[in-house]
């Protein structure tokens, strides 16, 4: 009887054990659907000029509308887990990439993987054509180098942007705007 009695008070225990939740934040992964976008937080825009190999990227002021005309396609790279590559609108042989922690434009190589981006948003639309009108579709992203593991920031004091340890900070969370129609 002992035996049988501590048999439940230990299937109870893993029982509540096991039912307790775990602690995860939701997060999804944006679908771009070959739209053209800005990257954008606050009133700030990612920019680069001119757009040539080696150019840093730079943070500019938004007009308004925001994306009025769009800057970047961000396309999947085609990995299980979503993964993607960001390339200049104006000219799709050029991609953000990695240099001295910097984000620069390179030309597209696909054996790089400081050309690969993880993008983490707290809210997407389904696609970026569900944008009505064209407007903001993602929002509270972070975009992080895949073999760094190191955020995009808007870095304080400097007119480009670059690369620091992830934290939940404006600095380094962007939302992503389709054309606006207008």
């Amino acid at each position: 009887m002992k035996f049988f009695l501590a048999s439940i008070a230990a299937t109870c225990v893993l029982s509540i054990v096991s039912a307790k939740p775990t602690a995860r934040q939701s997060t999804c992964s944006p679908n771009f659907e070959g739209a053209g976008v800005s990257i954008i937080t606050g009133s700030v825009e990612w920019t680069v000029s001119p757009v040539v190999a080696g150019t840093l990227l730079k943070k500019t002021g938004t007009l308004l509308p925001p994306n009025s005309t769009a800057n970047w396609h961000v396309e999947q790279t085609g990995s299980a887990n979503p993964t993607y590559i960001v390339k200049a609108i104006s000219n799709n042989e050029l991609v953000v990439d990695v240099v001295d922690e910097q984000l620069t434009l390179e030309e597209i190589d696909s054996s790089k993987q400081t050309q690969i981006w993880d993008i983490d948003c707290k809210q997407c639309l389904p696609g970026a054509s569900s944008a009505p009108g064209g407007g903001e579709f993602a929002s509270g992203c972070s975009i992080k180098s895949v073999p760094s593991g190191l955020c995009a920031t808007l870095e304080m004091g400097s007119e480009f942007l670059g690369l620091t340890e992830c934290n939940p900070v404006v600095a380094q969370t962007f939302n992503f705007w389709t054309e606006t129609s207008a």
